[in-house]
């Protein structure tokens, strides 16, 4: 049921929501006179549309044998349709003929704004407040032929009057009334507007005492210094900043001038180890392992076993597969060790 009573509101609002506001030639007169139709344009009243369709018909006549035009009386056909009759003169014989006019229908706005009375203005704090709420809208609203309801009401922006601190206004909406959308005469309506606002804006002063020194020094003595006497810093430029651009790392890595610094560089530490005591005592070291590891022979043994002469040498081929790298760990470590007794002098 509920559903049901929302689908009539919205049929009822969708084709409800138009009210007439104004006179205008209807479609056939349009056809027949456009001209004419268009400088009459639209009017309050079918007695104002006919008086001036008569003026523009005069002011566009072309036939000089055609004189005397004048309006005549509006026959009601309903409450949106009217015939309006008019005449002119032809060689002394006077012709009648009439126009259709329509009451024109205009899309009401679905709400509307209106400035509300004058009431009391009342200081809080550093605010001030509007004795004045939306509840106190009584009556429905007439605008430009629309009828808005006093019952939707809602408030908007509420300001001082302009000039005054004890005074102020509210804006409020209102929204249409779709079930009966047009109404008359103009009736609650006042256009919205702006005044001063509820929070004055404070004065944040003028830095104490026009801007003078507010500590009470001598705002840096009578200096006698050739630049910047009598207290002053001597600068009256403008700090400026270039930016040098964007770094280009690349080409820092690719330039052949750092490349060749870098191998100069790398070749002189070498040849300053090698030099240093350290260094002398590491190579010699190293000398004395591949030495004496070329003077060595692997230890075999012969066995005679059940008349068969074995001969024990399978770790010999073992021990040169793995020689250089036990070879490179032993360097490693005494290396290690070499270099913290060295340090630790």
């Amino acid at each position: 049921m509920k559903r049901l009573y929302l689908l009539l509101i919205f049929f009822v609002s969708l084709f409800s929501s138009s009210a007439f506001a104004g006179w205008k030639c209807n479609s056939s007169t349009i056809a027949g006179y456009p001209s004419q139709c268009s400088r009459a344009g639209v009017q309050d009243t079918p007695e104002s549309l006919i008086a001036a369709f008569v003026d523009a018909v005069i002011a566009l006549n072309t036939n000089v044998n055609r004189k005397d035009y004048k309006a005549g009386v509006c026959t009601m056909n309903g409450t949106t349709n009217a015939i309006c009759a008019y005449s002119w003169t032809s060689f002394g014989t006077v012709m009648n003929n009439s126009i259709g006019a329509i009451k024109e229908a205009i899309v009401c706005p679905d709400t509307v704004e209106v400035r509300g009375p004058n009431a009391a203005a009342i200081k809080s704090g550093d605010k001030y407040y509007v004795a004045w709420s939306v509840n106190s809208v009584t009556a429905d609203v007439c605008h430009n032929s629309c009828s808005y309801l006093a019952s939707s009401a809602s408030g908007s922006t509420c300001y001082l009057s302009p000039g005054a601190t004890d005074t102020g206004f509210c804006n409020f909406v209102v929204g249409l009334n779709s079930a009966s959308p047009s109404c008359g005469a103009e009736s609650g309506y006042t256009a919205p507007s702006v005044g001063d606002p509820l929070t004055p804006v404070t004065d944040p002063g003028n830095g104490g005492d026009d801007g003078s020194n507010p500590g009470g020094g001598d705002d840096g003595g009578d200096g006698d210094g050739s630049d910047g006497g009598d207290g002053d810093s001597g600068f009256d430029g403008e700090l400026s900043f270039k930016n040098p651009g964007a770094l280009e790392g690349d080409a820092i890595l690719d330039s052949e001038v750092n490349a060749v610094h870098y191998g100069v560089f790398v070749r002189g530490m070498e040849v300053d180890l090698n030099e240093s005591g350290f260094g002398k005592a590491l190579i010699e070291f190293k000398e004395k392992m591949a030495a004496g590891g070329s003077q060595a022979a692997c230890p075999t043994a012969d066995v005679y076993l059940l008349g068969t002469m074995i001969t024990f040498d399978a770790h010999c081929a073992l021990f040169d597969s793995v020689s250089p790298i036990l070879a490179a760990v032993f360097l490693a470590a005494w290396s290690i060790l070499a270099l913290r007794v060295f340090l630790s002098a």
